[in-house]
């Protein structure tokens, strides 16, 4: 791309990022904080200064990002509209402490968004023949079978169908269940990897006993657990993959449909019935939680006692140093803020890795690793369509806007994502051809 084309691209991606955060302060102002003020989503009166070096702090990212179609830029520009712009937005409205300190926890999240822009696609090298996805069918079948005849057996005496405002019922009645450590991974990898890899292939393939498959075992999970993320995961990849024919410009596209669904979410939906819900779920849950998690772990464990990364259980296990006891950081917090250890509020790394664990020191530290994990996500995934690998990784981002970076990769899919695309990339047997598979809906590529 010519130097003119890029920084026109910067300057279209600025502009309709401003737009963005424009809005959702727009949605937070008029309807998060007077309907959510309760649950300490606050909207403190904002020096002008302040405000404007916080639009700046969230612009910041923007001049650094270059286009490109590696899989782990999807991942990006999920965390940067997502989690990012939210998180400078709602450290501005709810900060109550010195606004110095506020300037530089900006400016170190803004340095660490602007790494992730700038090398969204390092290591990645697309091959110019690519794996067959066939070879990865015999192994996660085993892994789709063995994940679902745990999950049914160990709940099926819980089972049911139930509205979204019944879910917390369902979850507390599962909580008394003695699962143990091999059905909670299982679970778990069939939530973020085995189901969303089937319908990625099925969406992407035309191939519809995938996508029944796999919406199927999002009712199964649903039915047990009450994962209001599942029953929602195959309409969001749907729309990721409806996202992703923009190809390189994945994150103008993003920014303008969020936009759009914040204004119409914001002002025309009622509040009440479905439109309740879908205001819960759009903008609390999905853009101001990341936000919130990484105000209220700064704001807390800064005060009350870093982790120094002993919330991790293999670093806790040789140092027995976690200061918070029984509770885990996400409970720490829910007793903090709502008095009750059954409100877990589990965060991303930005909260749990860096905040909780070093404090700022903690960001340039969380940030290498996180890079290194978007790195090796291009490089294992050279062999095959990047969209496809990007769309099957749709549980590991959900999971990277939620948790721990160790708990996405271990819980949430990732490592065995990559293990999975290393493994299938393997060299195939010389004595064996390898089996032919439409290509999954890619262009063809030029020698």
């Amino acid at each position: 791309m010519s130097k003119s084309r890029q920084w026109w691209s910067t300057l279209v991606s600025i502009a309709l990022a401003l737009l963005y955060a424009l809005a959702f302060e727009h949605a937070y102002a008029s309807y998060i904080n007077p309907v959510y003020e309760y649950a300490h989503y606050y909207y403190f009166p904002v020096p002008l200064p302040l405000s404007v070096a916080t639009y700046l702090f969230l612009l910041a990212p923007c001049l650094f990002y270059r286009q490109s179609e590696a899989p782990s830029a999807y991942g990006i520009a999920l965390l940067y509209t997502l989690c990012y712009v939210p998180t400078q937005l709602m450290m501005l409205f709810n900060w109550n402490r010195d606004a110095a300190e506020l300037l530089v926890v900006q400016a170190s999240l803004a340095a660490s968004m602007s790494v992730f822009m700038a090398f969204a696609a390092a290591g990645w090298r697309p091959a110019a023949q690519q794996v067959p996805l066939t070879r990865l069918k015999p192994i996660m079948g085993l892994l789709m079978v063995v994940s679902l005849v745990l999950l049914v057996w160990t709940y099926r005496n819980h089972m049911r169908f139930v509205g979204f405002e019944d879910v917390y019922d369902l979850r507390f009645d599962t909580n008394e269940i003695d699962t143990g450590p091999l059905v909670d991974y299982f679970v778990s990898w069939l939530s973020y990897c085995f189901l969303p890899f089937y319908l990625a292939r099925g969406i992407l393939n035309k191939r519809v006993g995938d996508v029944v498959l796999a919406i199927s075992a999002a009712v199964l999970i649903y039915t047990s657990t009450g994962a209001k993320a599942m029953i929602l995961m195959p309409p969001i990849m749907l729309i990721m993959h409806t996202l992703m024919r923009a190809r390189e410009k994945f994150l103008p596209v993003l920014l303008i449909v969020l936009t759009l669904a914040l204004i119409i979410v914001t002002d025309v939906l009622s509040d009440d019935g479905i439109g309740f819900w879908v205001k819960f779920i759009f903008l609390l849950r999905t853009l101001c939680a990341g936000g919130w998690a990484n105000f209220v772990y700064y704001d807390y464990f800064t005060q009350n006692g870093l982790t120094y990364y002993s919330h991790i259980s293999v670093i806790n296990t040789l140092t027995d140093a976690y200061p918070y006891g029984k509770y885990s950081l996400g409970q720490t917090i829910g007793l903090h803020y709502s008095g009750s250890e059954l409100a877990n509020y589990n965060a991303n790394f930005w909260a749990s890795d860096g905040f909780a664990a070093l404090g700022l020191a903690g960001i340039p530290l969380i940030t290498l690793a996180v890079f290194a994990v978007f790195f090796l996500i291009n490089r294992v995934s050279s062999n095959y369509p990047a969209r496809f690998v990007a769309l099957w990784l749709s549980g590991f981002w959900l999971g990277m806007l939620n948790l721990p970076l160790s708990t996405a990769l271990m819980s949430a899919g990732g490592g065995l994502t990559v293990l999975l695309l290393w493994f299938a990339a393997r060299p195939a047997p010389r004595h064996t051809a390898p089996p032919i598979e439409p290509a999954v809906d890619s262009p063809p590529r030029s020698t």
